[in-house]
């Protein structure tokens, strides 16, 4: 069967609802006659597998990371219980690695290892001491070990108290004389005199867990999360782009695309950096339009750190816009990871160019009938939407519901809560699910833009059915 001409470019008096309506035939019609998506599929799925290499190889780093803060965990403790004096663990890359970053002061570490030194070190009872004199969170630090303590510790019955070779905290007489900048790692109570707690039976008292919180506070800090790979979501069979036909044919064929793919093809190929991305507008701006985001081309700042994004950090640049283009952006290119490898690759080139010719046209369609594209993103969309106040967060399902509510623009001006309200006594979002009911409110939108295009719907309307 042939599929339906669509109007072109140059037509007149065409209304948003006719145009959507033939485009709707021209795709049933198409679906049975064009190839399947198979091609772009396959696109896809190897742009899949490029990504899952790439979290599987950061899985595998991760995994090392995280074997390696296993053992610092149980290093530390042992160190910690088997300690007979303050150097021996100050002088400990190791335990000093664990002590900082369990504290939040890992760059202290990395950065300046003896002001971190210093700073556990230091004397609490002189104001000009180095923690005295640092930041809230160092003297935290050192209030907390007090390894700057010094001189020897007596029981409350005047023993002196000891450790052995191994550690172990006495008062019987043998070892070595504890040093108080251990007291609050070997979990000792002082009096108020400072003298050291015993137990009924005389032993040394020893309560609380510092060494092995310190661990855990580390562990948490340090101990990667492994990525989920990703899969292809599902589809309900081989279905033709929404509008293929023969004049999506020739729109693809104008000399104007045509000429801004060739260029995006050729020089592509010789992008050696992000830089040189960024820096050729040209390049940047072919890349961007595929996603609906051209006008955003002079922002290149916010469009890098969107690029170079961790999609798996929920606090990430590109995860925190409402506006999926952007994640869908970032997701695409994984410069964060790759750099501009993928961006060369040829299957990234061809994703880019069929998204680049489909938002083109989709524009074009807009242009004869402004508000078919609303519908098509509208249709697109709508079985994602869960809550009523997505409708207003969004500039596109906002303009398609409130023209087919007969809802006034001055809504916006109210508070959000009072525009949910006035939005779910027309609206039941639980409906998009059913595609009939989707369906529905689009062709009620079209009506209704056809209407505001002509001052009344009749005169459309009467020639659809002819």
């Amino acid at each position: 069967m042939a599929s339906i001409e669509i109007p072109s470019a140059s037509s007149s008096g065409i209304s948003p609802y006719t145009l959507y309506r033939r485009l709707q035939q021209t795709a049933e019609q198409n679906a049975n006659t064009t190839p399947s998506t198979a091609t772009q599929d396959a696109v896809n799925k190897q742009l899949l597998d490029v990504r899952n290499s790439t979290i599987r190889m950061r899985n595998t780093q991760a995994k090392a990371d995280n074997a390696l803060v296993v053992s610092d965990s149980a290093y530390f403790q042992n160190r910690v219980a088997g300690a007979t004096s303050v150097s021996s663990l100050i002088n400990d890359d190791r335990v000093l690695r664990v002590i900082a970053n369990a504290n939040g002061l890992g760059e202290l570490f990395t950065f300046n290892k003896q002001r971190l030194k210093d700073v556990l070190l230091s004397d609490l009872s002189n104001p000009n001491s180095v923690a005295r004199q640092g930041t809230t969170k160092e003297l935290e630090l050192a209030k907390k070990f007090n390894l700057g303590a010094t001189g020897g510790l007596v029981d409350t019955n005047g023993n002196t108290v000891t450790v052995d070779a191994t550690g172990k905290v006495q008062n019987n007489g043998s070892g070595t004389p504890l040093e108080a900048g251990l007291v609050k790692l070997k979990n000792l109570v002082l009096n108020a005199s400072g003298a050291v707690a015993l137990n009924p039976d005389g032993s040394v008292l020893q309560v609380g867990k510092l060494a092995e919180k310190v661990a855990t506070d580390f562990s948490k800090a340090k101990t990667k999360a492994l990525e989920k790979e990703l899969t292809l979501p599902a589809t309900s069979g081989s279905k033709a782009y929404e509008f293929d036909g023969p004049e999506f044919q020739r729109f693809r064929a104008r000399t104007d695309i045509q000429r801004e793919e060739e260029y995006f093809k050729a020089n592509i190929k010789t992008i050696k950096s992000v830089d040189d991305f960024f820096n050729d507008k040209r390049l940047l701006r072919f890349t961007l339009a595929a996603y609906d985001l051209e006008s955003e081309v002079t922002n290149t700042g916010k469009i890098r750190k969107i690029l170079e994004s961790d999609l798996t950090d929920p606090d990430s640049l590109a995860n925190r816009f409402e506006d999926t283009r952007f994640k869908q952006l970032a997701a695409d290119l994984n410069m964060g990871a790759l750099k501009e490898v993928l961006l060369k690759s040829e299957t990234t080139v061809k994703n880019i160019i069929t998204k680049y010719e489909r938002v083109k046209y989709e524009q074009s369609l807009d242009e004869q009938a402004p508000g078919v594209r609303a519908a098509i993103e509208f249709k697109r969309r709508a079985a994602n939407i869960t809550q009523t106040v997505q409708l207003l967060g969004d500039s596109v399902l906002r303009e398609v519901i409130t023209v087919a509510n007969n809802i006034p623009k001055e809504l916006a001006i109210q508070e959000v809560s009072s525009q949910v309200t006035a939005l779910e006594r027309k609206v039941d979002v639980k409906k998009f699910k059913d595609s009939a009911e989707v369906d529905k409110m689009v062709m009620r939108y079209l009506t209704n833009k056809s209407a505001e295009s002509t001052g009344g719907s009749g005169s459309y309307l009467l020639g659809l059915f002819g």
